[in-house]
């Protein structure tokens, strides 16, 4: 073979194209004749036939100080005529884009031994944590490169490749080595049709099949090849050592089973997808079953989730984030399994999806749980509407009752005996108002749990709503009377005025100042409104009690949550839920500032727009 054949054959561009890593090849002067697409993009070559290049060319460091071009990868194996060991480069580019790689290059000899040139493989070292164990030897593969005819006979092959194969130079150079030889029977049909795909289109598509070695143990390998001679039909091909990352898989493999999780890989260049013996049985099939391509998974699925599990992969490769799904199975005989599924996508130099591998697990039970506990709710929920509905009957009657008796009460001879009874009236009316409050906080988290709270809203002026609240309120608690202040903006010549649901709103404000007479220690609580900005009402309720741990106030505003002891002050847990529900339904906003033994403030940003507008 002449060094111009052996330039040519390592030149080819369909070899280049089919290799796994960013590669180049260079004359015996260093400049590059050939490199594919990965090298391309990782390294930014320009598109011209015969692009200079050498990465110490004012890009590159190496262990932090400049690198010259003589110390380069290529530049060592041409001047030693010896494979190289790997350099590690931290390359810059002036638009501030930096890459760490790793170089590594081998010369070309001629039948002769006169120098040819050089071919360089390139690999992203962008991750630190790849970058580590790469030079920790764990990700370490083997990548031998040999030149065939079809028949089985080795024309050359690399040391690499020898390697892996387990033979020497001298077997290769006695013809006692060949490649169909040493392919076991079962993946001779393989090779064959990959030979017939190269002489139909001058390229195979990388496939995975097992050699037999020397001395008789098997090792797994990718291989791919081209056509580069057609008249001698002679290929030039790579062969990558999957021996680790079959031992790697293996050991994942045990632990998934061991946790009952699936794995699952898909190539989506070639269509090609591998399941684990887990995800078989998950999805119902045998482990001799094999998937031809993802469509086989899809056809598996309840057909009411079919497209929403195809459009979510389709999604994830097309926005180069993680898929998330959960499906039934097609199966009958699994009616109520429910699986779960997740997976990354894998780009290569360019940006391109070319994989993705992720996980598959059973979720039936936390599905059942889930199911199991909708029912429970559902029965609270009619509960606590068929308990309210029966209860505020006969607390309707008897708070209607006892007003009217207390206002039709006659005035005895002496005042002693009116005085207990009007007391005992007024405790009834008081604890009757509590229960028909309580009752209709039961009510109202019934229909918020099924999204059914209703506003009337209609334009009313702010100020006069706060002041008519007060004043009620007072008139029906002694303790407002004493301990609560309001505090309003000075009138301007405009009315400040608000589309908001008056009932509502009134029932937000009574129940964060009931909160605040409970936990405010007996001491004055403030009713503020202020106008932040021109299109925002601001209501707050202070206190100077007890106050809110930290802790506590990320769950307050959650149905049936206490911030305090349940014990220690009396009340369902449901006001502050209720009243943010309210509020958000305004389009507003409650926040809360709190010290322990400092006090309390709910703030509440409400919009003022009329309902007229």
């Amino acid at each position: 073979m002449t060094g111009t054949d052996a330039l040519e054959m390592l030149g080819a561009r369909d070899l280049l194209e089919a290799l796994p890593h960013a590669t180049y090849v260079c004359d015996l002067h260093g400049r590059v004749v050939a490199y594919n697409a990965d090298a391309a993009a990782l390294l930014r070559l320009p598109s011209a036939a015969s692009p200079p290049y050498c990465p110490a060319d004012e890009l590159a460091t190496l262990s932090g100080a400049p690198l010259r071009r003589e110390d380069s990868a290529v530049a060592v194996a041409l001047r030693t005529q010896a494979r190289t060991s790997p350099y590690s480069y931290a390359l810059s580019w002036r638009d501030g884009r930096q890459l760490r790689v790793r170089e590594s290059a081998r010369p070309v000899l001629a039948a002769d031994g006169s120098l040819l040139g050089a071919v360089c493989v390139v690999e992203n070292l962008r991750e630190t944590a790849v970058y580590e164990a790469a030079k920790a030897g764990g990700l370490a593969q083997l990548v031998g490169i040999f030149v065939s005819d079809m028949h089985g006979e080795l024309v050359e092959a690399t040391d690499e490749y020898l390697r892996i194969l387990g033979y020497t130079r001298d077997e290769l150079e006695q013809g006692t080595f060949r490649w169909d030889r040493c392919t076991t029977p079962e993946h001779l049909m393989r090779d064959h049709q990959g030979i017939e795909e190269a002489l139909r289109t001058g390229r195979c598509r990388p496939y995975e099949k097992d050699y037999v070695r020397k001395d008789g143990s098997r090792v797994p390998v990718l291989i791919g090849y081209a056509l580069v001679r057609p008249q001698l039909n002679q290929f030039i091909g790579y062969v990558v050592d999957l021996s680790t990352r079959l031992r790697e898989y293996t050991s994942v493999n045990e632990v998934m089973r061991a946790a009952e999780t699936g794995i699952w890989d898909w190539d989506t260049r070639t269509g090609q997808v591998i399941w684990s013996d887990t995800t078989k049985t998950l999805l119902g099939m045998s482990p001799e079953y094999q998937p031809h391509d993802v469509h086989d998974f899809i056809k598996l699925l309840h057909p009411e989730d079919r497209d929403r599990v195809g459009q979510a992969l389709q999604a994830a490769i097309a926005t180069r984030t993680t898929f998330r799904s959960d499906f039934r199975l097609r199966d009958p005989d699994f009616p109520d399994r429910w699986l779960f599924s997740q997976g990354g996508v894998f780009c290569d130099y360019g940006g391109e999806a070319v994989r993705m591998s992720g996980t598959l697990v059973d979720i039936s039970a936390r599905k059942q749980a889930e199911q199991v506990l909708r029912d429970a709710i559902a029965v609270r929920d009619e509960f606590l509407s068929v308990a309210s509905h029966e209860l505020r009957t006969p607390i309707t009657s008897i708070l209607l009752r006892a007003e009217s008796l207390l206002r039709r009460l006659p005035a005895p001879p002496d005042p002693s005996i009116k005085e207990p009874l009007v007391a005992a009236l007024q405790l009834i009316i008081r604890q009757a108002r509590k229960i028909d409050s309580l009752v209709g906080d039961m009510l109202d988290a019934t229909r918020l749990s099924h999204k059914k709270l209703f506003l009337e809203p209609q334009d009313a002026d702010v100020v006069e709503l706060l002041t008519t609240f007060c004043s009620q309120l007072c008139e029906h608690d002694a303790r407002a009377r004493t301990r609560l202040h309001l505090e309003l903006p000075q009138r301007g010549e405009a009315p400040v005025v608000a589309a908001w649901d008056r009932r509502r709103i009134e029932q937000v404000l009574d129940n964060l100042v009931s909160n605040a007479f409970k936990y405010g220690a007996d001491h004055p609580v403030t009713l503020r409104l202020t106008l932040p900005r021109p299109d925002t009402a601001r209501i707050e309720v202070e206190d100077h009690g007890i106050g809110i741990a930290p802790e506590a106030r990320a769950k307050l505003f959650q149905p049936f949550e206490r911030a305090h002891r349940v014990g220690s002050f009396s009340g369902l847990g449901l006001g502050l839920y209720i009243a943010r529900e309210i509020v958000q339904a305004h389009h507003g906003s409650i926040t809360l500032e709190s010290e322990p033994g400092v006090g309390t403030t709910f703030r509440v940003d409400l919009p003022l727009a009329p309902a007229t507008a």
